[in-house]
């Protein structure tokens, strides 16, 4: 789960993340995910049959897709031992954001962690195929997605992994994973509304509706400081390609764009930004949904010019409406 931001002028709490002055020159979007493609093949390529267990699949192979079923079913149980006879002591772990986790106990330290961090989740293999390598080795190719009810949208990973056969059981050796953007406006639809918030710098009031035929988010952020004039921030979220994106636009003539990344309850939204002066500017802000009706807003990041300003404290959004 990588990863549903902001940052410069005082409006810019809920559409920057930053609460004081304005901010910079325009920087280039992060370009869409693009999954390291040799490594899955295509569902359109993929010969019929590769799918599902087929009589022509040999005993082995029929094995490991058990093995990978078995994997899901003892993560929903949270039975962790069976979850770690599943991996070689010296397995490999390469995530999609290109950290290497090196280890059973290191890999299952990560599980361990995720599953506490969504003590609801569930997790669901689908095994696309299996080649058998030689005696004793299979490599199979499937995605797998974690998914809590209490949560937003769902998490899904392809995965190529090596399977070796060790004391009679099909191990885990080696598991590459890459993400695949499945991002759709509809995992932001909870914060269509009206959101209050007293921060260190003012009065925050919040509005989200949807537009453009529901197919966007459009967003109407004010900033009332104890003493000056109120800062106000326009956002337009869209969904592309499988992400979510923002454009911002504020009453001191900053604008940005940027995009939003998530695991169902933590919520990244990145923004890159350029100031009337033409100061360039970026920030993420961590959103954190904790129930229907509150949220906590946590501007982080914030760069401005060569300059790197400080974290700005978490606020409580309460949703009024």
């Amino acid at each position: 789960m990588r990863n549903i931001g902001i940052r410069i002028t005082l409006a810019c709490l809920l559409a920057w993340g930053a609460l004081d002055a304005p901010v910079a020159q325009a920087q280039p979007r992060r370009p869409a995910p693009k999954p390291n493609a040799p490594e899955v093949a295509s569902p359109k390529n993929r010969t019929p049959g590769q799918e599902t267990p087929t009589a022509s699949e040999p005993p082995e192979a029929l094995a490991i897709r058990k093995a990978a079923d078995d994997y899901s079913k003892a993560f929903n149980s949270r039975d962790f031992a069976a979850m770690a006879n599943q991996w070689t002591a010296v397995a490999e772990m390469h995530q999609d954001n290109g950290t290497t986790v090196r280890g059973r106990e290191a890999i299952m330290a990560l599980i361990k962690n995720s599953a506490a961090h969504r003590p609801k989740s569930t997790m669901s293999i689908a095994v696309e195929s299996v080649d058998m390598l030689g005696n004793g080795v299979g490599r199979v190719r499937g995605t797998l997605t974690l998914k809590d009810e209490a949560e937003i949208g769902g998490w899904t990973t392809r995965f190529t992994s090596l399977r070796v056969l060790e004391e009679g059981q099909w191990r885990l050796a080696d598991t590459r994973e890459t993400s695949i953007a499945t991002a759709t406006i509809e995992d932001l639809s909870w914060l269509a509304g009206s959101w209050t918030a007293t921060s260190p710098m003012g009065q925050v009031t919040v509005t989200y509706e949807k537009t453009l035929g529901n197919k966007g988010l459009l967003g109407r952020i004010s900033v009332k400081p104890a003493t000056g004039p109120v800062t106000e921030v326009v956002e337009i979220i869209q969904a592309r390609e499988g992400e979510i994106r923002s454009w911002v636009f504020d009453s001191t003539g900053l604008s940005g764009e940027g995009y939003w990344e998530h695991d169902g309850a933590r919520f990244n939204r990145t923004i890159h930004g350029v100031t009337v002066d033409g100061r360039p500017a970026s920030s993420v802000v961590v959103l954190t949904r904790v129930s229907p009706d509150t949220c906590l807003w946590h501007p982080i990041e914030r760069i401005r010019g060569a300059d790197r300003l400080p974290d700005l404290p978490t606020i409580k959004m309460t949703k009024t409406k």
